[in-house]
Order: structure tokens, then C-alpha cells, then sequence
């Protein structure tokens, strides 16, 4: 069982992250008091509480686990790294189920899951002082649940169900059924709905689950619940569970407070990040870095979507290009696919020039001068040798548009594009000098870096991290209406115009609007693609849509280099391997099983 004092430590990371006041925590002093004892007053059981979020932010939305094992694996991103673990997690190259990363992110799930337990066990008997909070904590504990729960049985599968705290050592595990499973999650998220208030309680705790987090995960949920079912009415009842969560979000905006920004570029906009009014539900961290659960490594999102640009055609490391660090072979830097930029139709669509950066321009204050180096690396004629940038113009063009070939090297500033950075057939070129230049995803730069005064190439980010957003609910409902029986496209289409008519460039919107012809499966995933691209959704969208291994094998052949064409055919990337640790560690390794294909 997990000692009370490091429920204490964990939770007073959680509760300074959550914006709580820390006192209570420093305060209180258990002495030598059994946990029961610590959890039954009101202090301790929010401390235990506190403890269920705290490993969100510190293991998983913030790291590069999460964005190996959910932004990776895909058709839309490609690790450029050839680490280990970096392989196996992004592009099921010689995965091993001894893999450090895949067993924490399946012990981490579980102790999320066993605090939750803990608290739901003891919830009757703790003495509130405040009558309202006791309501409310349930629902939070019931919704961290679910959640870990959705991650722990999509990544790996039918695993063993637990609903009480685990106390002792257990010797014997065995798999339950994902309509067990689900069925829990189900049960967990409507305790969420009828519990949690529309703020968070106490209001300046922004990151705890609220009202709409729990319809919106509901909605999630229910959805993901049809790859489970055998026949059509049975899917028709998920998917109109699914629906009716998520309509709901949409229909009471107002109430839930929640309504989406105007424009693309808000979204994502610094200034919009600790208090984003499109979120349904965000992982915090701190702005003071001893205050997060591994003070050197919170929130690293904004270093690993990074192009190479630093030290090239006058282009210096700062804070408004962000952290480059780790665009090199052998470190952790994701890049869009072929496919994923193609989606874009940015002379129609504001996303991509909201959300992708092409270019850079010389910021020193002298002129850059081009060397016969600088020229070899970027393929320019030696006669450039000696020409000048001057300071603000444009050094470096990365751009997902073909360039005509007879003049591209010729221009007096640096360019790379599509065809450079990748093959005709959509893989990563081989190219040394050309593959680390590709157009940077923008959403997790962090701008508070500059604000702190910390180096620019520091990792220590701030930034919270949006992982429901408003858009999906439309979404969800679009896909209802075109996979349910008797659904209307009409209905679907209006839904996904919804998001299409704000992310259209000003005077494009009946451009941007599509049509009941437009509502298939495809057209909805490529849309979502667009709208959600690097936010942890998409290797759950095309799993349970059986689309993993289709779009990979379509969209992303470097992956099916480093996978194989039998391993993705088998259908092996729907699951992530058992860690080896815990077959070790019980007596029933053999009954238990490994997954398929590793």
C-alpha cells in the first residue's frame, strides 16, 4: 500500500499545481497516525485527492512518454529520433515489453486508480467540515478514475480491474472484459455528471474536474465503447449516449462557461493559456518550478515539436523561435508527416498559419553572410558566398509548398520545402541536411520561459496543457450522426461547420464550408486531423475507429519501415506490450498473457 506521507508529498504538488493554498498541507502533521486515521479528517482526504492529479501533469501531459505513445504511432507525426525507446514507443520498432516507458506509464495509471480507490472506500467516513466538498470530491475521484482507466485498457488492453485500495502485495492478476471495464468507466464518468459543480471547488483551483470535463469525457468514453460492440443497436446505444454528453456541452455553453474563441490563433495565444475559455478540462503547472511534482522536468511539450533552425543563415536560438534542443538525430523531436501538412489548405484554412511556423528571419543585429558551409548545407549555388541578409529579413523558408525547382536555390534566403523534407511517397527524406528543417508546430511554445527570465534553451515550461477542448463535442456529435443508424448527414456536416467557419481565413467561410456528400468516416478523421493535430487524440481516434494500421500503411511508410508490413497487418499497434515487470511479479505470468505480437 502506498504510505500516507508520500500520498502528502505527492499531494502537496498537486495542491500549490491546483492553485490551493499550501498551508493546510504544510500545516498538518500526521504524526504517527495510521492512513486511515490522516484520510478521515478533511485536510487529509483532500491531500489524497490532490494526489490523484498530480501525476497528469508530472508523468504524462507535459512529458515525452505521452507524446511518443499517443502523438507518435500515427499517420500525422514522425519521430525523427533513433533512440531506443524513442523507436519503440513512436513507431513499434523492436518493442519490448521491459521498456522503462511503457511500465510507467501503466504504473503510473495504476497508482492514479489505487488513490482514487482509496478515496471512494473512505469518502463516507471522513469528518467534513465543509458539507458541500463532500459531494464534489467524489466526482472528482470517480472522473481521474475513468480517465486513467480510458488510457490504461486502450493502450493495453483487457487489463486487471481494480475498485478497492490495493493494501497488500497481489500475487494472482486477471484480465476483465472490456464490457467490465467500460462498463466501470461508464458507471464512474455519470457519478462524475451528477456530482461535480460547473466551477472548480474552490474556484481558483483551475485544473480540477468540473461539470463540462465529465460530459465531455462521457462523451469520449461512450464513443470509444462502440469498437467493443457486436452488432449495430448495440453501437447505436453508445453512440447516442456519446451524442447526448456531448450535445449537452454545446447546448448549455452558457451555463458550463465554456465557448470557443473567434479565431484559430487565440486558442493557443500565451496570454489565453492559464485561463483558456475553449477547455473543457487542462493538466496544470506551475509557473514556479519547485512547486511541480519534478521541478526540473514539468511541462516539456514546447521542446519536442521543434524544426532544426538555430545556427543556420543567421538564425539564433530565442525566445520568440522557441527551443530547438532536441531536432537532431538521437533526441526526441516529432514532425509532421507529408500527410498531415497536405491536410492544410491554408489559402482557405487560418489553422495551419496559426498553429505551423515556416519562417524565420536573421535576428542579430548584423547582417548574416553567407558561408561556403552555410551554402553546401542548404544546397545554394557557391556564387552566393559572400551575399548578405540583412538583420529581420528572411534567412530560412521551411514550408510545406513545392518551390519551383529552377529558382529555389537561388533565392538569396534559404529554402527547403515539401519535396526537400520529404519523399513523393510520404516518408521522411534521407537527406541529412534537409530533414531536420520541416514546419514547427506552434501550439505549446511557451512564452513563459522569457517571462521568468530562464534561459532560452531551458526546458522547464509552464504552459498548462489543453487536453479536452470545446471543438470536440462537435465532433462527436458530427460522428454520431454519420455512424449511427437513421443518422443525418445533414446534421454532421452543420456540426463540423461549426469549426470549419471559425478556422476559415477572413472572407474564405463558404470555402470552408462542406456538405452532407462530404460526411463520411475518412472525411470526419482527416477533419479532426487538422483541428486537433499534436493533441494526444489522434492514435485513440484511429484505433477505435480501425483505422491504425489502414492509415499508417497509407500515410506514414517510415513507420511501416521500422514496424513491418506483418506486424501492422496483425493489428498489433492497437496495443502497447504488458510491461515485463508485472508479469514478473505475479504468480500467474503464463494465464495472464502478454499482448499480441511482442
Amino acid at each position: 500500500m502506498k504510505k500516507y506521507k508520500n500520498y502528502l508529498l505527492t499531494a502537496a504538488f498537486a495542491s500549490m499545481l491546483l492553485g490551493t493554498q499550501s498551508c493546510d498541507l504544510t500545516e498538518y502533521n500526521p504524526g504517527g497516525s495510521t492512513a486511515d486515521e490522516v484520510f478521515k479528517s478533511q485536510i487529509g482526504f483532500n491531500a489524497l485527492v490532490n494526489a490523484a492529479y498530480a501525476y497528469w501533469g508530472g508523468q504524462f501531459y507535459g512529458r515525452e512518454d505521452f507524446v511518443l505513445l499517443l502523438n507518435g504511432g500515427t499517420d500525422t507525426w514522425i519521430n525523427i529520433a533513433n533512440c531506443g525507446y524513442g523507436r519503440q514507443m513512436s513507431k513499434y520498432q523492436e518493442s519490448m515489453s521491459t521498456t522503462g516507458q511503457f511500465r510507467n506509464t501503466w504504473q503510473r495509471l495504476y497508482e492514479i486508480i489505487n488513490d482514487c480507490n482509496a478515496g471512494i472506500e473512505r469518502i463516507d467516513n471522513v469528518e467534513w467540515t465543509d458539507a458541500a466538498m463532500k459531494n464534489i470530491r467524489l466526482g472528482e475521484l470517480s472522473f481521474m478514475r475513468a480517465y486513467a482507466y480510458w488510457h490504461l485498457v486502450e493502450l493495453f488492453g483487457e487489463v486487471d480491474m481494480r475498485t478497492s485500495e490495493t493494501k497488500e502485495i497481489v500475487m494472482y492478476c486477471y484480465r476483465s472484459s472490456y464490457d467490465e471495464l467500460y462498463d466501470l468507466m461508464l458507471k464512474d464518468v455519470q457519478t462524475a455528471v451528477d456530482n461535480l459543480p460547473v466551477d472548480p471547488y474552490p474556484v481558483s483551483d483551475v485544473g480540477r474536474a468540473t461539470l463540462k470535463a465529465a460530459y465531455a469525457l462521457k462523451a469520449r468514453i461512450a464513443l470509444t465503447r462502440v469498437a467493443y460492440c457486436d452488432t449495430q443497436a448495440e453501437k447505436d446505444t453508445y453512440y447516442n449516449m456519446a451524442q447526448t454528453a456531448a450535445q449537452y456541452v454545446i447546448d448549455n455553453q452558457g451555463t458550463l462557461k465554456v465557448s470557443m474563441y473567434d479565431t484559430p490563433a487565440e486558442v493557443f495565444d500565451p496570454a489565453n493559456n492559464k485561463n483558456n475559455k475553449e477547455a473543457l478540462f487542462v493538466i496544470t503547472h506551475a509557473t514556479e518550478s519547485s512547486l511541480n511534482m519534478q521541478s526540473n522536468n514539468p511541462n516539456r511539450l514546447h521542446i519536442y515539436f521543434h524544426a532544426k533552425y538555430s545556427g543556420w543563415a543567421g538564425v539564433a536560438q530565442s525566445y520568440a523561435y522557441g527551443n530547438d534542443r532536441n531536432s537532431k538525430s538521437g533526441s526526441m523531436a516529432m514532425m509532421p508527416t507529408r500527410y498531415l501538412l497536405e491536410l492544410y489548405n491554408e489559402d482557405v484554412d487560418a489553422r495551419y498559419n496559426a498553429w505551423f511556423r515556416e519562417e524565420y528571419r536573421v535576428n542579430s543585429s548584423t547582417p548574416f553572410t553567407w558561408t561556403a558551409d552555410q551554402l553546401t548545407h542548404f544546397e545554394k549555388p557557391t556564387s552566393m558566398e559572400g551575399q548578405q541578409i540583412q538583420s529581420g529579413e528572411l534567412a530560412m523558408l521551411f514550408t510545406k509548398k513545392a518551390v519551383d525547382a529552377s529558382t529555389k536555390r537561388t533565392l538569396p534566403y534559404a529554402v527547403v520545402d515539401i519535396n526537400d523534407t520529404y519523399t513523393a511517397a510520404g516518408g521522411v527524406s534521407d537527406n541529412a541536411n534537409f530533414n531536420i528543417h520541416f514546419p514547427t508546430l506552434l501550439k505549446y511554445e511557451d512564452k513563459s520561459i522569457e517571462d521568468r527570465g530562464l534561459p532560452v534553451n531551458s526546458q522547464v515550461g509552464a504552459n498548462d496543457v489543453l487536453i479536452m477542448r470545446l471543438p470536440e463535442m462537435y465532433f462527436i456529435v458530427a460522428e454520431c450522426e454519420i455512424m449511427k443508424s437513421g443518422g443525418s448527414k445533414s446534421v454532421a456536416a452543420s456540426n463540423l461547420n461549426v469549426v470549419r467557419r471559425r478556422a476559415a481565413v477572413p472572407g474564405q467561410e463558404s470555402q470552408m464550408l462542406v456538405s452532407d456528400a462530404d460526411m463520411t468516416l475518412d472525411f470526419l478523421l482527416d477533419e479532426k486531423a487538422r483541428e486537433f493535430s499534436g493533441e494526444f487524440i489522434r492514435w485513440f481516434d484511429l484505433k477505435r475507429t480501425g483505422k491504425l494500421a489502414e492509415n499508417i500503411k497509407k500515410n506514414n511508410p517510415d513507420i511501416v519501415t521500422a514496424a513491418g508490413v506483418e506486424f501492422l497487418n496483425a493489428g498489433y499497434c492497437n496495443l502497447r506490450p504488458i510491461p515485463q515487470t508485472f508479469l514478473d511479479a505475479i504468480l500467474n505470468p503464463e494465464e495472464f498473457g502478454q499482448n499480441p505480437g511482442f
